[in-house]
């Protein structure tokens, strides 16, 4: 009999734990993103000053397509694994992001974006609003904060090099 009860309750623990862990996911998954998004970029940049809209085709693969300055209007840059193919009126090819040093932003953005996704080198804090992704970048350790009841992303920031990224309307696909 004492038998029969020790195995009642270490099921009865397991399955208590296996609901605690449901409960634990679905407050990560309210702070996950959409799957599919499109968001407009306010980017500071080094001295320059830009909009782009960022979209989101799936966890591999991003899209920026830049608003402005009206000389990089017709640039719209792809990452996917690893590779960028960019389009520039017209013309398409896939190159190194050190050929459009304007733009790089976008590499170390999607990159993050990656790495939060796959859970690479990155720590994630929180408080009632904000969750803050913090991990490493070729210049310096990047912030990427995600409001906690929607899981839309807020603000990107490097601190090796002045660059900051705020999100704002985005479009849920």
């Amino acid at each position: 009999m004492k038998k029969l009860c020790l195995i009642f309750a270490v099921i009865t623990v397991l399955i208590i734990s296996g609901c605690e862990k449901n409960i634990s996911n679905q407050q990560i998954n309210q702070t996950s993103p959409p799957s599919l998004y499109s968001v407009n970029l306010d980017i500071k940049f080094k001295d320059t000053e830009m909009k782009a809209e960022l979209i989101r085709h799936s966890s591999q693969k991003h899209e920026i397509q830049m608003l402005s300055p009206e000389i990089l209007t017709p640039l719209s840059l792809v990452y996917e694994n690893g590779a960028c193919t960019v389009t520039y009126d017209g013309l398409t090819f896939e190159t190194d992001l050190k050929r459009f040093p304007q733009v790089e932003f976008g590499a170390l953005l999607t990159h993050a974006l990656n790495d939060i996704d796959t859970g690479i080198t990155t720590k994630s804090s929180s408080d009632k609003t904000t969750v803050i992704h913090k991990g490493i970048t070729d210049y310096g350790d990047f912030s990427l904060s995600q409001d906690t009841a929607t899981g839309l992303w807020k603000e990107f920031t490097v601190n090796g090099i002045p660059l900051k990224v705020v999100f704002s309307d985005y479009k849920i696909n």
